[in-house]
């Protein structure tokens, strides 16, 4: 039997039975998904650019502050009362960082808190940004870097130092940890401290880490040093001097004044109890009192000068004129006016020597209450002190027409009208100026 072989030939039944069409549409499918993605693109990168280009920014752009150097303080001879330093900040992202104990309990102890006021801090997970600490020394900051704990960060801040500690505590006063002056000088001027902080746009990653800069960097302005006519080595050994003395004498608080008597110019102005400005924990109001301008008193026989010298500038005595003081009483307005001692004739000179308050008034009689008032006003009482210092007070100084007889009498020798030590000093500096102020 022979075998032979059949050729191959071509049948419709074996041709493929996809329609034309199909394999058309779908490449024109393709075609259009090619342009329905060329249009989106063109439409997000072109048309809609703006939009997209903001929604970015809102999710990853940052706009960081470059914090501006607090302006020094410093004294007549340039001796530093306040600076500002470097000083890290710790914050955390409390979703990345890890419960760990033991890490726990080492970060806790170097940022000086319980543990469990750092398990509060992070235990709110959905933050993305939270204080741990302000303004840390720079050694507790490297070792907490040391620690190489995820999700904690540092950032640069500046803190503020006052070398003469509670000696200029309230003439200097302090800033809070956002560094705003809070007292004394530092809120006073500071405008003129606080310069201006500059900024940097950056993109950040979802950890907080830069990924680049864009924009435009603005540098920060430093602010400016200010000069007082404070002398810090005055200012130390008044404070010094009277600190010692409230502890001797046992009593409840002091101040003193030192100023220039040629100028005028506060050389030290220290009050005790005080404080120290930038260890201010369990800070009581009686600490922060600044008595020397705040508290006013009736000055008593300090006054006894001023009114003879009153009486001198008016030419109504000289320091020879004999003055009767006796019976060491003196009866006015249904008040009797008295005198420890019955003195007899005293000159004027006399008067000053014995403080004798019989004499002072009969001295004041000798003018009208006008005089006084004027006199008075021009040596600051029951003005406002020309200076610039939260909390200075005007004391208290009645208009001249509603004198009585009997309190022109007590004001001459202090009472009846009241002043802050500051008013009182700056008012003996006319007896070293020749009566100017």
């Amino acid at each position: 039997m022979s075998s032979r072989s059949i050729p191959y030939t071509s049948s419709p039944l074996l041709a493929s039975r996809t329609p034309a069409w199909r394999s058309k549409f779908i490449v024109a499918s393709v075609a259009l998904a090619f342009i329905g993605l060329a249009s989106r693109a063109v439409y997000i990168q072109v048309i809609a650019n703006d939009f997209y280009q903001r929604q970015g920014e809102v999710r990853f752009a940052r706009t960081l502050p470059i914090p501006a150097t607090r302006g020094r303080i410093i004294d007549r001879n340039g001796l530093i009362l306040a600076s500002s330093i470097p000083s890290p900040s710790i914050w955390a992202i409390p979703e990345d960082v890890p419960r760990d104990p033991a890490q726990l309990k080492q970060l806790a102890q170097l940022l000086e808190m319980p543990l469990a006021e750092l398990d509060r801090k992070l235990e709110d997970e959905d933050k993305t940004f939270v204080w741990l600490k302000r303004q840390v020394d720079d050694s507790v900051a490297r070792q907490i870097a040391e620690l190489g704990l995820k999700g904690i960060y540092q950032r640069k801040e500046y803190k503020r130092q006052y070398p003469e500690g509670e000696a200029a505590a309230h003439v200097v006063g302090f800033t809070n940890v956002e560094d705003i002056g809070q007292e004394g000088v530092e809120l006073t001027f500071e405008k003129e401290l606080v310069g201006r902080a500059g900024s940097r746009r950056v993109i950040k990653d979802r950890l907080g880490q830069v990924v680049e800069s864009v924009g435009e960097l603005i540098p920060p302005v430093d602010g400016r040093d200010l000069q007082l006519s404070l002398d810090s080595k005055v200012q130390f050994f008044a404070y010094q001097k009277l600190r010692d003395a409230v502890v001797q004498n046992k009593a409840k608080a002091g101040s003193v004044v030192v100023l220039d008597a040629r100028t005028g110019e506060g050389l030290a102005l220290a009050n005790y109890p005080s404080y120290v400005p930038d260890k201010r924990r369990n800070l009581s109001g009686e600490q922060l009192r600044n008595r020397a301008l705040t508290d006013t008193f009736e000055p008593g026989s300090t006054m006894k000068p001023i009114t003879i010298a009153m009486a001198l500038e008016a030419g109504r005595v000289s320091p020879q004129t004999v003055i009767d003081t006796s019976p060491g009483r003196y009866q006015i307005g249904g008040f009797t006016i008295s005198d420890t001692h019955n003195y007899g004739n005293l000159t004027v000179e006399g008067v000053i020597q014995k403080s004798s308050n019989v004499g002072a008034l009969k001295i004041a009689q000798k003018m009208t209450p006008h005089e006084m008032w004027n006199t008075y006003v021009a040596l600051g009482y029951g003005q406002k002190p020309q200076i610039e210092f939260p909390g200075a007070v005007t004391g208290r100084l009645r208009p001249w027409k509603t004198w009585r007889p009997v309190e022109q009498a007590t004001m001459s020798y202090g009472y009846g009208l009241s002043a802050s030590l500051f008013q009182m000093a700056r008012s003996y500096t006319v007896f070293a100026s020749d009566g100017q102020l």
